[in-house]
């Protein structure tokens, strides 16, 4: 009998050590499986969250000579217009009088940033500035160029912040070595915008978009008072050698809310459609890049023109848009030499403004006049048509180090400024010509 209740308190000890080893068992495959959810979670996290961000930029010097006074940009490293003539009292031109200067505030930064996936889509950025200021007083100071974000589908993208004009076309750029990248003859600027972009196929895509205006204007309260964007449309199409392309865009602004003293209400907009053709061959020896455009207030663009207004007493000012007719192009060799040579040649008319106001006191409006190169009051002067012929050569010393030189000849039609922004009448050809040295170190 004492044996047998031995025999069964052994045999319950032994389950009871068995339960409880095999709870344990238990207890440890969950801790395993909580740490294995834990640290899938955890990768899972860290991948969506893993942004890639990749610096680039350049250290840039530039030294630039000009045989007669000019109107332009950020102490003129952005030529524009060489100045009309200024007869001191023995008839002698003030304005023939050379410049040099040198200056490194167009050095450049930003960074390139790839982002998870966000519905379906490959996210993008680019966050870039330099040294150029926002105020020809406020050179040398940073200034922000580029803070775009684009969302890439299969066969669309989202673009979202400032960025290129769509009108500034980076498969279609003159290639020249100063800051003006081709204007007043070709589109400059940088804009907030939204902008889609729809591939067709391999070769054709659509791009629409809505843009406002921020940095190349004086003014941008006319832009922002209209209540709506800028709208573009663009077709183009794009293989190994060849791009072409048309564009469109249309721009409502509205200058003043009120006029006169006491005020009236003003409700007078300005309405301008500017068409762009632009095409690009590409071959091994030469490619060979052009445009032409038919622009409405073209100063939006940097480019010669604006609108005017018509003032009158005990009423509200009348507005007309300027017309601008432009073309250029652009050859570059393609080589894998060190030394490639280069040729720049366009022109630009001031067509003025139709139908303008008669008895009216007339006034230009817009960047290009601000500048001083374009007027519609009497007495004053306006450039009526400019053109440009610029060769130059690039001198890659390696993979960081580059030179490019050029020389621009430009020649400004100045005349009697008429009440359509014109310049007809007592005409002077004012001429300039730049030698110009740039130095680059790229990262």
């Amino acid at each position: 009998m004492n044996r047998t209740k031995k025999s069964l308190l052994i045999t319950l000890c032994l389950l009871g050590v068995v339960n409880i080893s095999a709870q344990n068992q238990q207890e440890s495959e969950k801790k395993s499986d909580s740490l294995a959810i834990i640290q899938t979670k955890t990768a899972e996290a860290s991948k969506e969250s893993s942004v890639k961000v990749n610096f680039y930029g350049f250290i840039r010097h530039d030294a630039f000579y000009d045989t007669r006074q000019n109107i332009g940009a950020g102490e003129n490293i952005v030529p524009l217009y060489p100045k009309d003539r200024a007869l001191d009292i023995n008839g002698v031109d003030i304005n023939d009088a050379p410049k040099f200067h040198m200056l490194s505030v167009v050095s450049r930064a930003g960074i390139n940033v790839k982002g998870p996936e966000v519905l379906g889509a490959k996210t993008n950025g680019i966050l870039e500035g330099e040294f150029f200021g926002s105020t020809e007083a406020g050179i040398n100071e940073f200034r922000l160029r580029h803070a775009y974000v684009t969302l890439d589908w299969k066969i669309t993208q989202l673009g979202v912040g400032q960025y290129w004009h769509p009108m500034v076309i980076l498969d279609c750029l003159p290639n020249v070595v100063n800051y003006s990248t081709g204007s007043p003859i070709f589109a400059l600027n940088r804009n907030p915008q939204i902008r889609l972009t729809q591939k067709l196929n391999e070769n054709f895509k659509i791009i629409a978009a809505i843009n406002s205006q921020r940095d190349f204007t004086p003014n941008t309260t006319p832009y922002r008072d209209s209540g709506l964007p800028s709208s573009h449309l663009q077709i183009q199409y794009k293989s190994k050698s060849f791009v072409a392309g048309l564009a469109g865009q249309y721009e409502i602004l509205r200058p003043q809310l009120s006029s006169g003293n006491p005020p009236i209400v003003n409700k007078e907009t300005v309405k301008s459609f500017t068409a762009l053709a632009y095409a690009r061959v590409i071959t091994k020896p030469l490619m060979v890049s052009a445009s032409v455009m038919m622009a409405q207030n073209a100063a939006s663009l940097v480019m010669l023109g604006g609108f005017v207004g018509y003032s009158a007493p005990g009423t509200y000012d009348l507005y007309r848009t300027m017309n601008t007719r432009s073309a250029w192009i652009d050859f570059q060799q393609t080589t894998d030499k060190k030394i490639a040579f280069g040729l720049y040649a366009g022109i630009v008319k001031n067509m003025g403004a139709n139908n303008p106001v008669e008895d009216r006191v007339s006034t230009s409006y817009g960047v290009t006049t601000s500048w001083g190169a374009v007027s519609a009051t009497k007495g004053a002067r306006s450039v009526d048509q400019l053109w440009r012929v610029v060769p130059r050569v690039d001198w890659s010393l390696s993979k960081t180090i580059k030179l490019r030189f050029e020389v621009e000849n430009t020649v400004a039609r100045w005349g009697d400024a008429q009440n359509n922004g014109r310049g007809i009448g007592n005409d002077f050809n004012a001429t300039n010509n730049r030698f110009h040295l740039a130095t680059f170190f790229m990262f």
